[in-house]
This record gives structure tokens, sequence and C-alpha cells, in this order.
């Protein structure tokens, strides 16, 4: 069984492909109102989307991908809704990712050859794949200790640029709006790592 087989059948069937900057866009449909990225993603599950700027409604996910720029308004922004310390949240925005190429559509959902394969397992499951990945490339996955940013910047962005397996426990926002459930956890993996 190849890499790839191994860690499919690892990671089961709720799992979606993201790829940057297509120019083949004619099998993907946008969404019909504005849509937070981990919504987007979830949904994604069961039709293929292509998101653009001006389609993501969340700031966490329009940082993520390079198209909103203001750290500051954006830190005060969470430390206002989380009560927690200005500074707490400087510094977690400053480890979070950003994207390093301009990105002008990302689609969403069954993709040939992806840049990273987002996926929602249980705790066993990353587990396996925890052995899996240090048997097979002597590696560790990244995870994520921060609440927000979670599917956007901690899984999508930072397994396209890091290249390794990135999981994230979530945020309130991808919980409830991209519905995800209470016992699982977000894994990315990049198709680089499903080509070896």
């Amino acid at each position: 069984m190849n890499h790839i087989n191994q860690i499919q059948a690892i990671l089961g069937s709720r799992q979606t492909g993201v790829k940057f900057n297509c120019t083949n866009l004619s099998l993907y449909h946008k969404p019909k109102k504005n849509i937070k990225f981990c919504e987007a993603v979830i949904s994604s599950l069961n039709s293929q989307l292509v998101l653009f700027e001006e389609d993501i409604d969340c700031i966490g996910a329009q940082r993520a991908f390079g198209f909103y720029q203001n750290d500051q308004k954006f830190v005060s922004q969470i430390s206002v809704e989380t009560n927690i310390s200005h500074r707490f949240i400087e510094h977690a925005i400053s480890q979070i990712p950003v994207i390093d190429i301009p990105v002008k559509n990302i689609l969403l959902g069954s993709i040939e050859n992806p840049d990273v394969t987002i996926a929602f397992v249980k705790p066993a499951i990353i587990t396996k794949l925890i052995f899996l990945y240090a048997s097979l490339f002597e590696e560790k996955p990244i995870l994520s200790p921060y609440f927000f940013m979670s599917v956007c910047a901690n899984i999508a962005v930072q397994t396209y640029l890091t290249n390794k397996i990135c999981i994230s426990f979530g945020c309130p926002e991808s919980r409830k709006e991209g519905r995800i459930k209470e016992d699982e956890i977000i894994v990315g993996i990049p198709n680089s790592l499903l080509n070896k």
C-alpha cells in the first residue's frame, strides 16, 4: 500500500481538497452569500466551491489569505470579543501564518491534486496518523495552540506553507459556523506528502 492509500485509509470520508489560484473554474460555483472559510470547507464536503476575496465573510480568513492587513484592528476586535489581553492576542497573531502568494481564488471540494487536504477526524485517528507520519517520514505534525483562525490559517495556510501535517482543535467560529463536531479534530495534509 503506497503512502497516499495508507493516509487516505486513516482519514475517512470527512475530507475536502483546497487548491489556490486555479484557471479552470467551470466545475465550481460561488456561494450564494458571503461565507466564512470554515463554513465553506464543510459545505465543500457535498459540493465544489470557488471562493474569491469578496466571498469570504471573516476577517481572520481574509488575513490568512492576504486580503486583510490591519492586524492592530483585528487584534483589538479579538481582544474585545474574548476579553483576553491585547498583548496576548498580538503575540498569537504574530505567530499565525499568512499565505505567501497572491490569492486570486480558492477551490474547495473534490479536487484532483489539491494543495492541501483538510479532514475532520476523531482523536483516536489523530494518534494513528501521527504514528504513520513518524514511521513513513520521520516527522511530527505541527499542532496549533491557538483558539482562532483554526481552519483558515492554522490548517489551510500553515499546511500549504510548511508542507507538513498540521493539527488544530478548532476555534469557536469553526465549531459554530463551520459545524465542526464536538468530537472532531481538524487536520491538514499537504498534497506533496500524498505524492511521495
